[in-house]
C-alpha cells in the first residue's frame, strides 16, 4: 500500500510537471505571436463641451477615423460639460491641463495674455490656414501677430422672420434693402395688424453692436479702464442712445417685447413660439427650432434674412470657437495633426457639415451640398456685410458684456436716464480693470 501511494504521488508530480511545461511554452508562444501595440504610442489629452450625445458620439468618430490613420496616436477624450474655462484655468494652476482643448473668441485674450497656448500658426502649413475665413481668424491672434487657434466651426447673427405673420399683415419680407428703421417700423405694422409683437430683442450688447458699429461707431476693444472712453464717442453715444429709444418706444407700444414678456426665456425660444414676427439670433437657433418646433418649418414657416443696414453699411456678429494647444504639451507635432484632421475639409464635414450645429469655418465648405439650405443661406449673405465682427471685445469681454446686459436692460425697462446709461457703461469698464 506504501510503495503503491509513492508511485501515485510520483505519476501526479509527474503530470503537474508536464502541465506547468505545457503552459510555460503556450505562454512563451502567446508571448512570441500575441499583438502588440506600438511601443511609440503617445496619448494625447483632448477637453472640449458638448451640445448633446450627437456631437460627442460624432466626435468619437472622427478620433476613431483618426486613431485609425494614426496608430501611434491615441486621443483621450473629456467632455467638461459646465464652468469649461474657469475649470481649464484651474487645471493649468494644477499643472494637468489638457494638451488640446476649446477655446472661446472670448476667452482667447485671457489664454494668449497668460502664455498658456502655443502659436500654432508658426507650424501649421499655411495652405491649411489660408482655408479659414480670415475674419474667424482675428481673434485668435496675439499682440505679437501670431495665430494662436484655428476657429472650428462658428455662427453668425441674422434677421430671423415669420413668414405666416408677415403674410398676415400683408407687409412686404425682409430684403437685403432694410433698414434698422424698417426693421421696427414693420414690427409695429405687424403688431397693429396681427395682434402679436413684431420684434422680441434681448439687451445683451453683442446684440447691438451690430447697430453700433453700421451706423458709424468703432469696433469696441476693452483692454484698460481708458478704453471707457469708447463711450465718449459722438457715433457710438448716437447709435446707442437712438436704439435704446427705439426699444423704448417699441415695449411702450407692445410691438417690441423682451422674452420674458411673452413667457420665454430667450429671443429663440419666443420666436419659436411664434409669440414675436421676429428676432435677430445666432445660427444655433436654427438646430433648436427644427428640434424644438418640428412643425414650425423653416422655408415654409419662417425665414431668414441680413441684418439690416445702417447709415454706414451692413454689419453683423460671429461667435467661434478654436482648438488651441497646451503651451507646455510634450507632444506638439502630434497635437497639430489631431487638430488639422478634425478641424480640416474631412473633419468638418462630418462634425460641422453633417450635423447642421454650426456653420463651417472653411470657406470653401459654404458650397458644400450637404449644407442645411439655412446654412447655406446664412453663408451666401456672408459678402453682403461690411464688416462681420466677432465676439471678442479684449481681455474681459463675457464679464463687461454680462454687465452692459444689464444696464441695457434697465434703460430699456426705462430706470435709466440716456446719460446715466452712459455713465453706468463707462463704470463699468473702469471698474473691471481697476479691479484687477
Amino acid at each position: 500500500m506504501r510503495t503503491s501511494a509513492i508511485s501515485r504521488l510520483a505519476l501526479v508530480l509527474v503530470v503537474v510537471v508536464i502541465v506547468v511545461i505545457i503552459a510555460a511554452g503556450a505562454v512563451a508562444l502567446y508571448m512570441q505571436y500575441r499583438p502588440t501595440s506600438p511601443s511609440n504610442v503617445v496619448v494625447i489629452s483632448f477637453a472640449g463641451w458638448s451640445a448633446g450625445p450627437t456631437e460627442m458620439a460624432n466626435y468619437q468618430k472622427i478620433i476613431n477615423d483618426f486613431e485609425a490613420a494614426n496608430p501611434n496616436i491615441k486621443i483621450d477624450y473629456e467632455v467638461i460639460s459646465q464652468m469649461f474655462f474657469e475649470n481649464l484655468l484651474a487645471s493649468f494652476a494644477a499643472g494637468k491641463a489638457p494638451d488640446v482643448f476649446y477655446l472661446d473668441s472670448s476667452w482667447a485674450p485671457v489664454f494668449i495674455s497668460q502664455g498658456l497656448i502655443y502659436p500654432i500658426g508658426d507650424k501649421l502649413p499655411s495652405d491649411f490656414i489660408n482655408q479659414f475665413y480670415p475674419f474667424l481668424l482675428q481673434p485668435f491672434k496675439g499682440s505679437d501677430g501670431k495665430i494662436y487657434g484655428i476657429p472650428k466651426d462658428w455662427s453668425v447673427l441674422s434677421l430671423f422672420y415669420n413668414k405666416d405673420l408677415f403674410s398676415q399683415a400683408n407687409v412686404p419680407t425682409p430684403t437685403s434693402s432694410w433698414t434698422w428703421s424698417d426693421l421696427f417700423n414693420y414690427a409695429k405694422i405687424i403688431h397693429d395688424r396681427t395682434g402679436v409683437a413684431g420684434l422680441v430683442v434681448q439687451p445683451d450688447f453683442n446684440r447691438w453692436v451690430p447697430y453700433i458699429m453700421s451706423n458709424g461707431g468703432p469696433s469696441p476693444s476693452f483692454n484698460s479702464a481708458s478704453d471707457a472712453s469708447y463711450f465718449d464717442n459722438s457715433q457710438v453715444r448716437n447709435a446707442i442712445s437712438d436704439f435704446i429709444s427705439k426699444v423704448q418706444q417699441g415695449m411702450n407700444a407692445s410691438y417690441v417685447v423682451l422674452p420674458a414678456d411673452v413667457g420665454a426665456g430667450w429671443n429663440g425660444e419666443a420666436f419659436g413660439k411664434q409669440k414675436a414676427a421676429m428676432a435677430i439670433e445666432g445660427s444655433w437657433t436654427i438646430p433648436y427650432l427644427n428640434g424644438t418646433f418640428p412643425n414650425f418649418k423653416y422655408g415654409v414657416d419662417w425665414d431668414i434674412a441680413p441684418m439690416p443696414q445702417g447709415s454706414s453699411g451692413r454689419v453683423t456678429m460671429a461667435y467661434t470657437v478654436a482648438l488651441a494647444v497646451n503651451a507646455h504639451t510634450q507632444h506638439l507635432d502630434e497635437a497639430l495633426k489631431f487638430i488639422e484632421y478634425v478641424e480640416g475639409v474631412t473633419g468638418q464635414k462630418t462634425l460641422v457639415v453633417g450635423m447642421g450645429q454650426t456653420l463651417p469655418s472653411i470657406e470653401s465648405l459654404s458650397n458644400d451640398p450637404n449644407l442645411w439650405p439655412s446654412h447655406a443661406k446664412e453663408l451666401s449673405m456672408v459678402n453682403s456685410y461690411s464688416a462681420v465682427q466677432v465676439f471678442s471685445f479684449g481681455s474681459k469681454t463675457g464679464d463687461l458684456d454680462s454687465k452692459f446686459g444689464q444696464i441695457f436692460l434697465s434703460a430699456f425697462q426705462g430706470k435709466l436716464t440716456t446719460d446715466q446709461v452712459f455713465t453706468e457703461l463707462k463704470n463699468a469698464v473702469s471698474s473691471e480693470f481697476s479691479s484687477s
